[in-house]
């Protein structure tokens, strides 16, 4: 029905049926304005799946990415508000905390021998704890502070000819996860290790340095999309962020790459995040409680899970 996994038939189907149910339970989904609210406010999820598109092509999981990407959030604001670092270099910390925090777990995966499962549920609990230690647990804004400091990387929720910054944002890392998968070796590397390790090993590829590589891109993409958020709601949380480390998974897989990894596009990933997005956004145009998201983005993945396995009645 919506093609073999990593083909893009699969994305495009889930998102036009979604986008049709949508529209047929609130006409007021098809504005334009309503299509740009999904697309913002989607936009920090789909740079953070991106990097979780790598991890699971490689075969892996990285379930941190939400504790990162908070705790990217609450380290750029945290240097900006209480320490007036500028924005340029306080967001390129924040970048290169979450990549290193990605590197060590490739390490831990690598060196370690431990399953990337194992680690990644490490990472979620510990960097948590770590963006409640920023302010002592509780959340910062520019009004943080007397007199208000602003953050100074706000800029990034502008619009820029009508059209959210943090849209271009995000489909810029789409666009450059996917030529990276599709036109450079590095995509060959990703699937060739993801498709079957022994052989890459083989050919004279070095698996561990692939997978620390990877998991270091997903970690400086989640601290992207904490500094995105923040810029977006003017304000960060420890908290922020619980349940997209599931989302940006779901995301994936709704997209067509298989948690075997070794197949796959970015752009279907990122398909696959705007599908959840349409779930979010229809709920609230119906006027349903935020808790019934998780029931509707459980039953498109087992939908998602049945197309995958091959099942007769969804050919």
């Amino acid at each position: 029905m919506f093609g073999r996994p990593g083909s893009m038939r699969r994305p495009v189907g889930f998102l036009l049926a979604s986008c049709i149910v949508a529209s047929l339970l609130s006409p007021a989904f098809l504005s334009v304005r309503n299509f740009g609210a999904i697309l913002t406010s989607s936009s920090f999820l789909v740079v953070a799946a991106v990097g979780e598109a790598f991890v699971i092509m490689l075969g892996m999981i990285d379930l941190g990415l939400e504790s990162v990407l908070a705790a990217g959030g609450m380290f750029a604001a945290w240097l900006t508000v209480f320490h007036g670092v500028p924005a340029a270099p306080a967001v390129l910390l924040a970048l290169c905390a979450g990549a290193g925090t990605g590197a060590a777990v490739g390490l831990l995966v690598t060196r370690g021998r431990i399953p990337s499962f194992i680690v990644t549920l490490s990472t979620y609990w510990g960097i948590r704890g770590v963006a409640l230690l920023f302010n002592g647990g509780n959340y910062i804004s520019p009004d943080s502070t007397t007199p208000p400091h602003p953050f100074g990387f706000g800029g990034l929720a502008t619009n820029v000819g009508g059209v959210s910054t943090l849209i271009l944002i995000a489909v810029a890392v789409v666009a450059l996860g996917q030529i990276a998968i599709s036109f450079t070796p590095i995509g060959s590397w990703v699937k060739t290790v993801g498709s079957n390790e022994n052989a890459a090993r083989s050919v004279g590829l070095s698996a561990d340095a692939i997978k620390v590589a990877v998991f270091s891109v997903s970690g400086l993409l989640a601290a992207l999309g904490g500094v995105m958020v923040t810029a977006w709601q003017h304000s960060i949380y420890p908290l922020t962020g619980q349940g997209d480390s599931l989302e940006a998974i779901a995301g994936v897989i709704l997209g067509g790459i298989p948690f075997t990894g070794g197949r796959g596009s970015i752009v279907g990933a990122a398909l696959g995040v705007l599908v959840i997005g349409v779930i979010n956004d229809v709920i609230v145009l119906i006027g349903l409680p935020a808790r019934y998201q998780y029931i509707f983005v459980a039953c498109v993945l087992i939908l998602a899970g049945l197309q995958a396995r091959g099942g007769r009645w969804v050919k």
